[in-house]
């Protein structure tokens, strides 16, 4: 008894069960973990849009206070203008005793006051509120005729009071903040010292990076660095919408068109300014899709990147309390220094210094007991005499004149020198007089022109050395292509010796038989010289083999010919003519019918005319030779031989038909009928050179053939069809 072995059924069973078992956790991890990771990555682009929202908002506040501060100052510049104008003697004797004609010397001052303050004019109002004198007092004679009785700088000065005002005056688009100051004689209110600032002046000392809007208590916009149009109420250039951040903040935003920013505003009571920062969101954009991405490209490092998270977030709060504990800071000390940015100096009539800034200090390298009571002179490295020395020995005198942005160099505690930006100018404090010097460094300007400079030149050199790389590039082109021209003319007659080469033994078998006919017949001729009538037969043979071989030569001329260096119209009838000449007699003896179609006008080819002749020669001597192939088959003679010639013409191409209603071509000589060599004659009766001569002679003279069996275009299942395309000339 045999035993069959089978396999072990329940094991198999098994194995499929633990590996169904091992896939299904897999299946379940992998959805939790895309699951989780979609829940992360919308976490991550939600907080990444939070945490730039809030940092725009806290960036902005910041911006915001600078901007504030920035205008205080500005302001400030011109404060002491109305107090300074009412102290003035003649102003004050104007006022008090008007009989006296001082009016055009107060103007004068005024006009001093004005150009040295850099305000946009300053004028003097009696207690009627009507102008006495007047910084342009020249160019405008009619401000004098009006009242300013309802200004309001004019009610706050007679009240006793420094007056300010801000006037839009939105018709001659011109913003202005008036300052006024009281004028007494003893108790009595004599009249007002006024000083016009133009808002667009004063904003120019304002540096943001931020948009800047300033609109009235009204909502005009009277000043903007952003898109947005002066003189038009702000709400209805934009949009105005809410968002909520994290932190219980809500913060406005506002869109115009494709642009959206987030606003940090706040009104300035005493002068009813509205100033507005505005922050572009294009930075939230970019950080949600950089969170996105980090997030997808984070999901290997799930644990690592919890930990950043927090770590950042930690960061993040430290940097809000330090920016708020600075912002406290700055507050406080704004009301002290009015410009921290730069390095500021006081000093007495002596120039000696009296008070300097931390900016000074850290710019020329020295403590304060060291340059407390030392004089300007000593803190510039300049051994000649300079505008600043100049100017600094007339401090004592009535003729000071200040100075503004004059370019100097600085000598530091070290010895070290620097280039700096120096101006001084005078300023009144309580009773003592001093002078405010104001030292920029211009380091880092000076470093850049420098290499600005050098990056000028070196980009000069580098164009020149590119012109003279160009032109010599230019010229080996030019000599290369010359030289691929003459090699590519040699490659094509190269390219016939070699055909020629290859067909070498057909062309010794085509010669080879009439050469041997021509020795026997010879030898026959030796044998009749008795027998004249069979001699003349006999030679008569002899002069038709001659002619095949001068024939078959000839082609194998014709296809070596080389292209000619000159061409001339060739009027196309007489070629045509010519060609049919030759045919004359083997029409008549064959009983072909010859058709020509041709225009009336004469057309002309740019050619020479005997390479014209051979392609019409060529190609009609093919029909002809296919008709005879028919008409030797009286079985097959189903209709008249016939071959047509037709010839249309369009303002630059001519095209010459063929047809002929022969047997046609055979399909499979179609692909390589212009090859030389190819013909469907027998040994004996052609080379296969005709059709190949055409092509050659028609790409020399910019044309084309085409060859197809006539049932393509008429439904005939005989014939065949040649047509010549050549471009038209003119006969001069």
């Amino acid at each position: 008894m045999s035993l069959t072995s089978y396999p072990d059924v329940r094991s198999s069973d098994s194995s499929a069960h633990k590996k169904t078992a091992t896939i299904a956790p897999r299946i379940l991890a992998i959805v939790i973990y895309l699951i989780l990771s979609l829940v992360i990555t919308w976490q991550t682009i939600t907080f990444a849009r939070t945490w730039t929202l809030q940092n725009l908002h806290q960036q902005g506040s910041d911006e915001l206070l600078q901007v504030i501060t920035q205008i205080r100052e500005a302001m400030s510049e011109y404060r002491y203008l109305p107090f300074l104008i009412s102290q003035n003697k003649d102003a004050r004797d104007l006022l008090a005793m008007p009989f006296f004609d001082i009016r055009d010397e107060v103007s004068l001052y005024l006009e001093q006051i004005n150009l040295v303050a850099g305000s946009s004019a300053a004028f003097v109002l009696n207690a009627d509120g009507q102008p006495l004198a007047y910084s342009h007092w020249r160019e405008e004679q009619d401000f004098f005729l009006r009242s300013h009785n309802n200004q309001a700088y004019y009610q706050q000065a007679r009240d006793g009071h420094r007056g300010r005002q801000f006037s839009l005056n939105s018709g001659h688009q011109n913003p202005a903040y008036f300052l006024s100051s009281p004028i007494y004689d003893g108790k009595r209110f004599i009249g007002a010292a006024v000083v016009r600032i133009e808002t667009d002046q004063m904003m120019r000392q304002i540096r943001s990076p931020d948009t800047l809007v300033l609109s009235d208590e009204a909502g005009n916009v009277f000043f903007s660095t952003g898109p947005f149009k002066r003189f038009q109420p702000l709400q209805q250039q934009m949009q105005q919408s809410s968002i909520s951040l994290s932190d219980g903040i809500f913060a406005q935003l506002w869109k115009q068109g494709k642009e959206q920013w987030l606003e940090r505003s706040v009104v300035l009571d005493d002068i009813t300014w509205r100033v507005t920062v505005l922050q572009s969101t294009q930075v939230v954009k970019r950080n949600v899709r950089n969170a996105f991405l980090f997030s997808v490209g984070g999901f290997l490092a799930l644990g690592l990147a919890a930990l950043l998270l927090r770590e950042r977030r930690l960061k993040l709060r430290s940097q809000h309390e330090t920016r708020l504990a600075l912002a406290r800071s700055e507050s406080q000390k704004k009301a002290i220094i009015n410009n921290a940015q730069v390095g500021l100096l006081l000093v007495n009539p002596q120039a000696r210094v009296t008070f300097a800034n931390e900016m000074a200090l850290q710019q020329f390298g020295i403590s304060v007991p060291l340059i407390m009571d030392k004089e300007v002179t000593g803190l510039l490295a300049a051994n000649e005499i300079t505008p600043v020395h100049r100017v600094l020995s007339r401090l004592e005198h009535k003729g000071f004149s200040p100075l503004i942005g004059y370019e100097s160099s600085g000598l530091r505690a070290d010895g070290s020198e620097f280039p700096i930006m120096i101006s001084i100018r005078r300023m009144q404090y309580s009773q003592e007089r001093l002078y405010l010097v104001t030292v920029i460094d211009i380091s880092r300007r000076k470093k850049l022109e420098l290499e600005l400079y050098q990056a000028n030149l070196s980009l000069a050199e580098a164009n020149s050395s590119l012109e003279k790389a160009n032109e010599f590039l230019e010229y080996k082109v030019q000599e290369r292509t010359r030289a691929l021209e003459t090699a590519q003319e040699e490659l094509v007659q190269a390219e016939k010796l070699v055909a020629l080469g290859r067909m070498s033994s057909a062309v010794v078998h085509e010669l080879n038989q009439p050469l041997t006919a021509i020795r026997n017949y010879v030898a026959i001729c030796r044998q009749i010289l008795r027998q004249p009538d069979m001699l003349a037969d006999s030679l008569d043979v002899i002069d038709d083999l001659t002619q095949r071989m001068a024939q078959i030569t000839t082609q194998l001329k014709t296809f070596a010919y080389k292209k000619p260096q000159q061409s001339q119209p060739v009027p196309l009838p007489m070629a045509i003519d010519q060609a049919l000449l030759l045919f004359r007699q083997r029409l008549i003896d064959d009983n072909i019918h010859m058709q020509v179609s041709q225009p009336e006008e004469t057309l002309y080819i740019q050619g020479d005319s005997a390479r014209l002749e051979q392609v019409l020669v060529n190609l009609i001597r093919n029909a002809l030779d296919a008709l005879s192939t028919v008409s030797s088959h009286s079985d097959e003679a189903t209709q008249e031989p016939e071959v047509s010639l037709t010839v249309t013409a369009s303002s630059d191409k001519v095209q010459l038909i063929v047809l002929d209603n022969g047997p046609g071509i055979a399909p499979e000589l179609l692909p390589q009928l212009f090859d030389p060599f190819v013909t469907s004659k027998t040994i004996g009766h052609g080379l296969g050179l005709g059709l190949a001569i055409v092509r050659s002679i028609l790409q020399d003279l910019g044309g084309s053939i085409q060859a197809e069996n006539r049932a393509t275009l008429e439904g005939e299942k005989t014939g065949a069809s040649f047509t010549v395309t050549l471009p038209r000339t003119c006969p001069h």
